[in-house]
């Protein structure tokens, strides 16, 4: 495995990265290992309202939450991250502070133990995926920058700054990227 990247990490779309899915984007890394990897964009919003997905679910009819586009694979998945200096030994814990949820039998208790969840809880259609060795693929091709996550940036609120505020965070050497154009060819 490489050392720059893996669980609780995130790739930072270089500018340079041709697919559309990901132009500008940062993804968390949730699990990275010889079979493949796996993560959510944490700064792309859902073109849909939560009210059209939680109508029919009992425990969420009162969430009022942003919906995020969590990757263009399997899309009508859903998974939630949660932000708590609680332990949750049912979830899956990402970095400090992270917690990433699939199995919606442990919502409900997620939903009364973490507080304020309209603003500590995200949730998430679709996910990030790659096969076995394909993210080292990519990562060759220089179409990822890594760093460490921080539950700051994961739930920062202003998604549109997500990208540029990992950058900036990463140091001087990187900020030059900020300025780069969407499409090199307009250079």
């Amino acid at each position: 495995m490489n050392e720059d990247y893996g669980k609780g990490f995130f790739l930072i779309a270089n500018p340079v990265l041709p697919d559309p899915n990901f132009s500008r984007t940062v993804v968390l890394l949730c699990n990275h290992d010889e079979h493949g990897s796996f993560g959510l964009v944490i700064n792309k919003l859902a073109e849909v309202a939560s009210e059209e997905i939680f109508s029919s679910i009992d425990l969420l009819k009162s969430f009022q939450g942003k919906i995020y586009a969590g990757g263009p694979v399997s899309q009508s998945q859903m998974f939630y991250i949660c932000r708590t200096g609680e332990a949750m030994p049912e979830l899956d814990r990402i970095c400090d502070g992270v917690y990433l949820g699939m199995d919606w039998n442990f919502l409900e208790n997620a939903l009364e133990r973490i507080p304020d969840p309209q603003q500590n809880i995200r949730f998430y259609l679709g996910y990030s995926g790659w096969g076995a060795g394909q993210l080292a693929g990519e990562m060759e091709h220089r179409s990822w920058l890594t760093c460490q996550a921080t539950e700051e940036f994961v739930f920062q609120e202003n998604v549109d700054l997500t990208w540029q505020g990992v950058v900036k965070s990463m140091g001087k050497d990187y900020e030059y990227l900020i300025n780069a154009p969407v499409n090199p060819q307009w250079n």
